[in-house]
């Protein structure tokens, strides 16, 4: 399998070619940093108190360095590292993530159990399993077998003798899970991959029926790297071991699905940030990449500063974005003047030479879901202007009942109206849906649905495009006496112009003489693990006030 990222010739390219420089000088970076200390086995205390440092740095310190292997073959210090963690992986009781346990299996640390496969313990088999692959008798024999022994243990065994909730649930976890197992499956155990395969493709087939039909990812930006990257690694190991006779991506579906990147990009170096994802959001660099060779023209270029290549904690990502990268393949800039409208999933992308412009229905019981119907993100300069600050920092109570008590996955963090203090809730309804007028540039919203505070009979949403401004009204029906405060965030800092705002040089102008209310935030940065500055500008209106419009003015330059 994967017999071309076999070739020295190959490696031999991205040794020596200016066309990898980005790539050698980041993962050399990323090893110099995770290998200051040697990988180490988590300690007992570690996995009690569910706070282990070390696997992220063991994460890392494989994946950094069984590149530095692949590129640099005859350097014995990046592959007796390599052997090194590869050994050190064989000493660890659980391959899971910690807190997955809790979260997900409802498990405490002492019913710990080696057979509960995640997230993180398929991945990591897969990454394991494709190392081991891609080296063949450079490891030697006595490693060989253990790594062979120690995937039977975590992934092949354990998947052969009982289910798994992820199997029917629709997000991400089906994809990288069936993905991670079924990459484990392919280059351990062939003949068992044969008897699971069904099981393997349903589900795969709940990941895909887990999308609508214009294929949005729900999820976010992020989880449509994470789940479809898994779920494409997989579909492309499938198709090579059957010949081509077992191909995911004549599935039409999964063409739409492939085509999502590119319709998130608002300008060169701003993605979408819905839902859980970070502030600055990338894409791994090799899945458009590998997706173009299957799709052609469908894919478009995309610009390759907007892409990570290292960021992602996979070591199948960091692999496929060297071995599939092409340079003809990376844009100067995106296309500017274009619109993409996802119907079934409410969501409008619009491009122009002046902004990019995103905006958001659906409902609030979505996968990784924020209370953020009706929500927009404006884009200029190459920076959000009006943003949605994405995720939150994760925690059991972050993913639990508790979430909308974070300031990040809650209304309040939003560009959307609240009433007597009162955001949206967590609650599914019917979705909320667009109405588009394409030629007037004209896009409607009832975003009722968000609230479910008795109050607030009806709030309609309308968004103006206009080529040097865009114009967003709203229209209520409350009860007697309810006070409604519109807001709009940023992570720039506001600037006076007068009697208006100026953020960056965007200015924000209300219909009606109503000066904003400037409050910031500390949100915690899931990116970083800092706090991120955020101004949340209100305009409280006057109470019985039935309409609301505010105008963003983005001059042409």
């Amino acid at each position: 399998m994967l017999d071309f990222a076999k070739d020295q010739k190959l490696w031999e390219r991205v040794r020596t070619s200016d066309d990898f420089a980005r790539h050698r000088k980041e993962i050399k970076e990323l090893y110099d940093h995770f290998f200051e200390e040697p990988p180490r086995v988590s300690t007992f205390k570690e996995i009690y108190t569910l706070n282990d440092p070390s696997a992220w740095n063991r994460l890392f310190q494989l994946m950094s360095s069984a590149m530095m292997s692949l590129i640099y073959p005859d350097n014995e210090e990046y592959f007796d590292n390599l052997l090194e963690t590869l050994w050190v992986y064989c000493d660890e009781y659980t391959w899971a993530a910690l807190g997955h346990y809790n979260e997900y299996y409802n498990r405490t640390p002492a019913d710990y159990d080696i057979g509960l496969i995640d997230i993180y313990g398929a991945s990591m088999g897969f990454t394991i399993a494709e190392i081991k692959n891609l080296m063949g008798d450079r490891i030697p024999k006595l490693l060989r077998d253990r790594i062979s022994a120690e995937l039977k243990r975590h992934i092949i065994d354990p998947y052969c003798e009982r289910t798994y909730f992820w199997e029917k649930h629709p997000n991400n976890w089906s994809a990288v899970c069936a993905g991670g197992v079924g990459g484990v499956l392919i280059y351990e155990a062939p003949d068992v991959y044969l008897k699971y395969k069904d099981r393997l493709n349903a589900s795969m087939q709940v990941y895909i029926d887990s999308y609508k039909d214009d294929g949005v990812c729900a999820e976010g930006c992020a989880y449509w790297g994470f789940g479809f990257g898994f779920f494409a690694d997989f579909a492309m190991l499938q198709r090579e071991f059957s010949g081509g006779k077992d191909d995911w991506f004549k599935n039409e579906k999964v063409k739409k699905i492939a085509m999502f990147i590119q319709k998130t990009f608002l300008q060169r170096d701003v993605l979408i940030t819905f839902s859980d994802c970070n502030t600055t959001e990338g894409y791994w660099l090799g899945l458009p990449h590998m997706l173009k060779n299957i799709y052609g023209d469908d894919i478009e270029k995309l610009p390759s500063e907007a892409a990570t290549i290292t960021r992602y904690q996979h070591f199948p990502f960091l692999l496929r974005s060297v071995i599939y990268y092409n340079p003809d393949y990376v844009a100067d800039d995106i296309d500017k003047n274009v619109t993409y409208f996802m119907p079934e999933s409410a969501w409008l992308t619009k491009r122009t030479e002046n902004y990019g412009i995103a905006l958001k229905g659906g409902n609030n019981g979505e996968s990784h879901n924020h209370n953020d119907i009706g929500n927009f993100i404006l884009a200029r300069n190459d920076k959000q202007i009006i943003c949605d600050i994405g995720a939150g920092p994760y925690s059991p109570d972050y993913h639990g009942a508790k979430r909308y008590t974070f300031f990040a996955p809650s209304s309040f963090s939003h560009n959307v109206p609240f009433f007597d203090g009162i955001g949206q809730d967590g609650v599914r309804r019917d979705d909320v849906m667009i109405d588009f007028d394409e030629k007037n540039s004209k896009a409607t919203l009832d975003i009722t649905n968000g609230y479910g505070y008795e109050a607030v009979k009806k709030v309609v949403r309308t968004f103006t495009l206009n080529e040097d401004n865009i114009k967003v009204e709203d229209e209520f029906e409350l009860k007697e006496g309810t006070v409604t405060t519109e807001r709009f965030v940023t992570t720039i800092k506001p600037t006076e112009d007068g009697k208006y705002l100026l953020i960056d040089d965007v200015r924000l102008v209300p219909r009606d003489d109503i000066s904003p209310k400037i409050s910031v935030v500390q949100s915690p940065n899931h990116a970083t693990a800092g706090y991120t500055d955020v101004y949340c500008i209100d305009y409280i209106l006057p109470v019985g006030t039935k309409k609301f419009g505010i105008t963003f003015e983005t001059p042409k330059k």
